[in-house]
């Protein structure tokens, strides 16, 4: 994506990238996610957590189906990423 803003309950946070960048916001956080078993034993906490990532690999291991398709592939390699954050007031 290229923008989006979040808001809540008051002012709000824009965020904006270039060239894109993927977005995650959850009330858990990563470690969170590893550390369960179930998504249903996830309980929501009183944050906000936000990732931004410059790209994300694609689905698939070739386990017990087709691996990740070339295109979506992430090689390592050097990558830079502007992000602007601004507070954002609700619409309206």
């Amino acid at each position: 994506m290229r923008w989006a803003r979040l808001t809540g309950d008051g002012a709000g946070l824009l965020v904006a990238g270039a060239p894109s960048y993927d977005l995650a916001v959850r009330r858990w956080t990563s470690e969170h996610l590893d550390a369960t078993r179930h998504n249903g034993d996830l309980v929501p906490g009183g944050r906000v957590y936000v990732n931004l990532d410059a790209a994300h690999h694609g689905i698939g291991t070739a386990s017990c189906g087709p691996g990740t398709l070339p295109q979506h592939t992430l090689e390592a390699r050097p990558t830079s990423l502007r992000i602007t954050l601004r507070g954002s007031r609700p619409p309206g």
